[in-house]
């Protein structure tokens, strides 16, 4: 063999044992988290022992006389290694990413060479979408923060000497080069969300803005650009950053959150004993409330609460203390508050939901709650007409019913995402289509129309515009456009926002036109 061909036998010889650690500290990784966490045993049965031994003997065949051999040796340890990782892929999916931060957040020490070999397992395995991002995504973050007891908060690592162990990793993907423009826009990006996120005052604005999700769906579709360095310089310092607002907005409201849900408990039993017979809206609400406030106390007790329940839980008790103090008052209060109709509780409720998940949307938000009224009518068979009379489509009702947990997904690209998006399609047609009729109209009866219905008009236009984008979007995600079923509905849906889009420009315009 030439000395080129010695040279790459030894680097796959240094690859394959480096590979062979990381699947070794992988199992060691699981072996706890099974252990401890899952509290059943690993699901897979590999010999190290043997895959050790023989890369040891390979190691005394690398000389010049037994090159064959070891060339030999060395596929088939390769072999091996490629079963063992497929055998340990398949058991990382039933470890969720939160396992994996709860098992780091136990250990009283940090080995960030451990950490490094995690990251590898992932790397050499190519197992590096979905929860695997998010666990690869929280692996280099801890490697890359620091925490200072002094000023209670994390810090970025310094990033010169953090960048070089980023590429000394992510030398072992084989991944496309990246033009330099596409990567300082990117960082551009995220660098725009972190700011969006210290931005926050409250800790409601983390879920009713998205933006915690924004960023955790941004980093799923960067793709390989992800691994990039530059960009994954700067994605730690968008998840140290965040996890330090958390903390801080987290902090603030914890305490609140004990003793107002505390409070709630204490008074469960006379709310209701007093509304039971007269309000099973707020009987079913205090029925909810103590369900999250379990989860809120059993992932509390584990350090592992989450944004999305602490502000389901806050929420809850915001719709049920606003009743307690008159539920309590005095049965003068009580048999007067037992005089309101149901529908007025439903259309708290209504207005609650809405707000909850369109809180941004507030020019919307009236066509949405004329949805959410109907349906729920339709649902009670108390006015079918007012649905059908608003044209929705089977997938946007089903979008409502299950963005409130009232309908399960029918499969698993199926989100909220796609829900939040349906549903403003379909408050938008609507408020275009009202538009469209009164400009119309006036126009015909040789009115000016005024001002603020122009002005109402091109706001609906433009966000039609930033919509469209939208559907754009996601009409190129793979995950989509390889469900036909979810293709159809982003097609029809877009097109009928199209269709009442270019309804109302015409008349918009041809009026814009003569002023």
């Amino acid at each position: 063999m030439s000395v080129t061909d010695v040279g790459l036998l030894h680097n796959r010889y240094v690859r394959l044992t480096d590979r062979f650690k990381s699947i070794w500290t992988y199992h060691q990784f699981a072996a706890g988290i099974f252990k401890n966490f899952v509290e059943s045993p690993l699901p897979y049965n590999i010999d190290f022992r043997r895959m050790y031994d023989r890369l040891k003997a390979i190691s005394s065949t690398l000389n010049g006389a037994q090159m064959e051999q070891a060339s030999s040796e060395i596929a088939v340890s390769d072999l091996a290694l490629d079963h063992a990782t497929n055998a340990l892929v398949r058991a990382d999916a039933l470890i969720g990413p939160s396992l994996v931060r709860r098992f780091f957040e136990k250990l009283k020490r940090q080995d960030d060479a451990i950490i490094q070999f995690l990251i590898k397992f992932y790397l050499y395995a190519d197992a590096v979408e979905g929860d695997c991002r998010d666990k690869v995504d929280f692996l280099f973050t801890r490697i890359g923060e620091d925490f200072i007891a002094e000023r209670g908060e994390y810090w970025s690592r310094d990033s010169l000497e953090f960048r070089e162990r980023i590429i000394a990793l992510v030398s072992i993907m084989r991944r496309a080069d990246a033009q330099e423009d596409e990567v300082v826009r990117l960082i551009r990006a995220i660098r725009s969300m972190r700011d969006e996120i210290q931005e926050a005052k409250a800790f409601e604005e983390l879920t009713d803005r998205n933006l915690l999700r924004n960023a955790r769906v941004f980093k799923h579709r960067l793709g390989d650009l992800y691994f990039h360095p530059d960009v994954l310089l700067a994605i730690v310092e968008l998840n140290v950053s965040t996890k330090n607002r958390f903390l801080k907005l987290y902090a603030e409201e914890e305490q609140h959150i004990l003793e107002d849900s505390q409070k709630l408990m204490d008074h469960g039993d006379a709310i209701t004993s007093n509304f039971g017979g007269t309000n099973p809206e707020l009987i079913e609400e205090i029925a909810r409330f103590r369900e999250v406030k379990g989860r809120f106390d059993e992932l509390r007790a584990e350090s592992n609460v989450k944004h999305d329940v602490m502000t389901h839980l806050k929420s809850s008790m915001t719709n049920i203390l606003a009743k307690l103090d008159a539920g309590l008052a005095g049965a003068d209060e009580i048999e007067s508050t037992t005089d309101l109709p149901r529908t007025f509780y439903a259309q708290t409720e209504q207005v609650e939901n809405i707000r909850s998940r369109f809180s941004n949307d507030t020019v919307l938000q009236p066509f949405l709650l004329r949805i959410a009224a109907a349906i729920d009518a339709a649902e009670e068979v108390v006015n079918v007409d007012n649905l059908r009379d608003l044209r929705l489509e089977p997938w946007e009702v089903a979008a409502y019913l299950k963005l409130f947990e009232r309908q399960p997904p029918d499969v698993a690209e199926d989100d909220d995402e796609l829900w939040l998006l349906y549903l403003r399609a379909a408050a938008l047609r609507i408020k275009v289509d009202e538009e469209a009729t009164i400009l119309a109209t006036t126009l015909a009866a040789g009115v000016d129309p005024e001002g603020e219905l122009l002005t109402k008009a091109k706001q609906s236009l433009d966000s039609a515009k930033e919509l469209d984008q939208l559907f754009a979007d996601l009409l190129h995600e793979a995950v989509y456009y390889s469900n036909p079923k979810i293709l159809h509905q982003l097609y029809r849906s877009r097109f009928r926002l199209l269709r009442g889009f270019s309804g109302l420009w015409l008349i918009y315009d041809r009026k814009s036109a003569t002023s």
